[in-house]
């Protein structure tokens, strides 16, 4: 039965009392965005064997992930999502940088009227958590004649990088920086790390991006930062509540664009979900390490 008590065909709680024990299982949007996730997660966690969870998602921090990580012997991520993600930065850097709201505006008034805009090619980029988001927009900036800094704990060269440095420094290396993008999970150590003495180091025509969690940000500090002119504009994919209440002020702003933690959301990522599914299932079944493996510590640590 759904919320207004029409019958559905397929699984009921009821029927979870015939349902085998489970030895894997694949949570993909399918199982987690419809009406029957209270069912699939309830078959999950009273499952007296669940040998292997492979997840469609990077992150384990959602709460029911992490029961599901308590629960499973291996646990498995997928990053393919990285690419949509990557694409979504240089879809806003490209707004931003060649001035798409200034470009509207006049077209919204009929005016013909040139606009000085900015290129990738020779911008100076700062990625902080360099993973495989960060990587992957490493490549493409990178392609394009930017210059990224990754920022992560783990020293040497990475994927796309002209170099990395410490977080440790990260106030310092904001000054520098034309795009600063967000892509770490979220932890004691990086909530709220985007305050106000972050965005005061930024540069005025910056373009301060979030790819990783809201609680990342603190956004009345945002607010206030872009209100005072520094940075120059945000984009931001996830908020701190979500979905955002309508009457959220960054809604509104002028030089805020909102999009509704969708930059994974297409057809590639659903199939990239899938191909890391069928990969480490042949590793699984031939006794082999798979891949994006979670070590059990990183759920009894939260």
């Amino acid at each position: 039965m759904d919320d207004a008590g029409n019958a559905h065909d397929g699984w009921t709680s009821a029927a979870l009392e015939t349902v085998p024990p489970l030895d894997i299982a694949f949570g993909n949007a399918d199982a987690f965005f419809s009406w029957v996730v209270r069912d699939y997660m309830t078959a999950i966690l009273k499952s007296p064997s669940l040998d292997w969870f492979q997840s469609a998602a990077a992150g384990i921090e959602n709460p029911a992930l992490m029961m599901i990580g308590q629960k499973a012997r291996l646990y498995t991520t997928n990053h393919t999502q990285a690419e949509s993600m990557a694409e979504w930065a240089l879809w806003q850097a490209l707004d931003c940088l060649r001035d798409g709201p200034g470009h509207r505006a006049l077209q919204a008034e009929g005016k013909w009227q040139r606009v000085r805009a900015r290129e990738i090619r020779g911008s100076r980029w700062l990625v902080v958590g360099y993973g495989s988001i960060g990587q992957a927009v490493g490549r493409r900036v990178t392609a394009l004649g930017g210059k990224v800094t990754g920022l992560r704990r783990s020293p040497g060269p990475a994927d796309g990088a002209a170099r990395i440095a410490h977080p440790d420094s990260l106030l310092s290396e904001l000054p520098r920086a034309d795009v600063v993008l967000l892509c770490p999970p979220h932890t004691p150590e990086t909530e709220n790390m985007a305050n106000a003495a972050f965005f005061a180091a930024m540069t005025p025509d910056a373009l301060f991006m979030n790819l990783g969690r809201g609680a990342l940000v603190d956004e009345d500090a945002l607010i206030a930062a872009l209100d005072g002119g520094r940075p120059a504009f945000a984009a931001l994919d996830v908020t701190r509540t979500e979905p955002l209440p309508a009457e959220s002020p960054l809604w509104s702003h002028p030089r805020i664009v909102i999009t509704p933690h969708d930059s994974s959301d297409t057809p590639g990522t659903v199939a990239g979900a899938d191909e890391t599914f069928l990969a480490n299932l042949t590793l699984y079944l031939a006794g082999k390490p798979m891949k994006h493996l979670v070590e059990p510590a990183a759920f009894a640590a939260r």
